[in-house]
């Protein structure tokens, strides 16, 4: 799969573009701006800020993790990037992890969370994935890093869309491969709510990632950084059968806000389940995410 390139033709780019503003950034002629509305934009608004909740009502932005999975992450992502590019936009930048690293001169990020958006180094706005404020192809590249599995699913052919009408030659996206979503998954002992503790909503394979871009006239998809898959039947076990759940420091609950969840990442029950995975699964066969660029032109 890694490196695999699938060439197409490419679906004619709209003529008109909207006006930029000097800097080539957010257009303040936002009714010139030729766009693609989502079908229901009440469901877009809620299922994209729903996914902001942990980052706004936590610091889990404000430490960079340091571990060697998300600095190979983060070289295999900037890697994406052309040698020539001229003007970035991250859409779901955070606090600016890729953005301050990027080798480009004129560089934006638009994120729906105002706590993260503090801590970037670069031009920032809040804006939700579904209503960019930007013209038409006034941007080079295009990057929107594990945020695509925070949409729910309905909505993510408009997200790409918009991604693809900002973009002028490449969009850029990473998200995580196969995942288990009941993994990373909390039941609330408060209100009973079972929720995603990073607020993912959709699971993706290679299939499904491409085929929100038919209109790209190439696309390249390529895996990063191996891990072990959980087995399905553990994972069940684990959680309906012995209440076991995903913990994180910053987990919250969506339905009820509480913040107080046990570690019981501590018992040995729960060391057992992952023993007995270890046992079924002992090699690392499987990408932990999958990175996609899209050529537009």
């Amino acid at each position: 799969m890694s490196g695999r390139i699938d060439s197409g033709r490419a679906s004619p780019r709209p003529a008109h573009r909207a006006a930029k503003n000097e800097h080539g950034g957010p257009s303040s002629a936002r009714s010139n701006v030729a766009r693609g509305q989502p079908a229901d934009r009440t469901r877009a608004r809620t299922s994209t800020r729903d996914g902001a909740l942990v980052f706004e009502a936590t610091p889990v932005h404000e430490h960079e993790p340091q571990t060697e999975s998300h600095q190979a992450r983060i070289r295999d992502t900037l890697a994406l990037l052309p040698d020539d590019c001229e003007s970035l936009l991250e859409v779901g930048c955070g606090p600016g992890y890729l953005l301050r690293r990027a080798p480009v001169a004129r560089a934006f990020g638009t994120d729906l969370s105002q706590r993260s958006l503090e801590q970037l180094s670069r031009p920032g706005a809040v804006a939700t994935l579904l209503d960019l404020p930007f013209a038409a192809g006034s941007v080079d590249t295009v990057l929107c890093a594990e945020t695509l599995e925070h949409l729910d699913p309905t909505v993510l052919r408009a997200a790409a869309a918009e991604l693809t009408r900002v973009a002028r030659r490449y969009v850029l996206v990473s998200v995580p491969n196969r995942e288990q979503l009941l993994a990373s998954s909390r039941r609330c002992p408060h209100c009973g709510t079972v929720f995603h503790v990073h607020g993912h909503r959709t699971s993706f394979d290679e299939a499904r990632l491409r085929a929100l871009f038919p209109m790209a006239r190439r696309v390249e998809v390529r895996g990063c950084w191996r891990v072990q898959p959980f087995s399905p039947a553990l994972l069940w076990a684990r959680t309906t059968v012995f209440d076991l759940w995903k913990h994180t420091r910053f987990t919250v609950c969506p339905s009820c806000g509480n913040q107080r969840f046990e570690d019981q990442r501590r018992r040995l029950t729960y060391r057992l389940f992952n023993a007995a995975n270890t046992i079924v699964n002992p090699r690392r066969s499987q990408w932990n995410w999958l990175l996609l660029r899209a050529e537009l032109e």
